[in-house]
């Protein structure tokens, strides 16, 4: 919202002052001009959005396969895509910050995460209001004498808030963070010669009592938690297996009693690749107790897609002598060529033994 859509904004229409002076004007060429301009820029950014969107659901090898397509052989995702274009183009345009006011649960939580040694987009009372409190600026003033504090009353951190709050009340649930007020009150300070940081990123105990900052045990606590979470998410990135599979017996069936003492287990299973080739010439065999895996309608061995699922059924067939009761945890590995390229169990139903 801030890095591009309020900047192209800034660029066609100008600043505040001139984008209320272009709302109040009627519609000329001028006015004409800079809407249509920056409508067709805003629903262009949306559409690439939605796209990335898209791709993120789908894949992007899948989005370009459609695009090359041509639309009107994916009408339904056209469709889809559309439909979330001008979903985004109406939050960025036109709804806004009032998704963060009303839309979004962060600054209801904000309340509870904070504390007063956390550092939030903060007005410096003491040195804003002083003793005498706010007062506007009169040049040759001297306000320390006066007991008036570094705020002239300008409104200006008011007026540039996208939420339209007033910073100087507090940290407030509709405050986005944008450091708009930030921006503008620096300028304001320099303009009159004051120091700037009247509004700024500090923490209720650095304004009340001019403590300097310093990591408390909640922020070392928070540091421990996501320094543990991002070793786990690269250990899963390193460790994760290019093919996982998944082995489950059929859902009411029990097991059959064959010619020999032979038991036989109807099993599903599902074969998801997750790299960007084909695995070809993919088998599957029993590692744990002598017996025959069988596989449905397939061959021994088959192929597994880039990015796609194989799915199919099995039977399993054990000696009732291998088995130990009426639950078994097998183990079948799953091959590529002659290399074992994951495992995975699943449970085997035999006869219950009475002894």
């Amino acid at each position: 919202m801030e890095m591009v859509f309020r900047r192209i904004e800034y660029w066609i229409e100008g600043d505040r002052g001139k984008q209320m002076r272009l709302a109040k004007q009627p519609w000329n060429a001028e006015k004409i001009k800079k809407r249509g301009l920056k409508f067709i820029i805003f629903a262009f950014i949306s559409f690439i959005i939605a796209n990335v969107f898209l791709a993120y659901l789908i894949s992007s090898d899948k989005l370009i396969a459609y695009i090359t397509d041509g639309p009107t052989s994916h009408l339904s995702t056209l469709v889809s895509l559309l439909i979330f274009t001008a979903v985004f183009y109406f939050v960025f345009a036109w709804f806004r910050e009032q998704v963060c006011v009303i839309a979004c649960p962060y600054g209801r939580l904000q309340g509870v995460l904070l504390d007063t040694k956390s550092i939030v987009v903060a007005y410096d009372h003491k040195r804003g209001e002083a003793e005498s409190g706010r007062k506007k600026f009169r040049k040759h003033e001297d306000r320390e004498a006066l007991g008036h504090g570094d705020c002239i009353d300008c409104m200006q951190c008011v007026n540039v808030c996208p939420t339209g709050i007033d910073i100087r009340n507090g940290t407030q649930l509709e405050c986005v963070n944008c450091t708009a007020c930030i921006d503008e009150c620096d300028h304001i300070m320099e303009s009159i010669n004051l120091p700037k940081g009247l509004i700024r990123y500090a923490s209720e105990e650095n304004i009340d009592e001019k403590a300097p900052f310093k990591i408390t045990a909640r922020m070392k606590g928070y540091i421990a938690v996501l320094a543990i979470m991002t070793g786990l998410l690269i250990g899963m990135l390193f460790l994760r297996n290019d093919l996982e599979a998944t082995v489950l017996r059929l859902p009411g069936q029990l097991y059959e009693h064959k010619d020999n003492n032979i038991i036989s287990n109807v099993f599903t299973y599902k074969l998801v690749n997750k790299t960007s080739n084909n695995i070809d010439n993919v088998s599957m065999k029993l590692m744990s107790h002598k017996g025959i895996l069988k596989l449905v309608a397939t061959s021994d061995s088959f192929n597994v897609p880039k990015q796609e699922i194989a799915k199919g059924t099995l039977f399993i067939e054990i000696n009732n002598s291998d088995l130990s009761g009426d639950r078994n945890k097998i183990k079948i590995g799953i091959y590529q060529g002659d290399e074992l390229i994951e495992t995975t169990t699943a449970n085997f139903l035999g006869p219950r033994s009475f002894k």
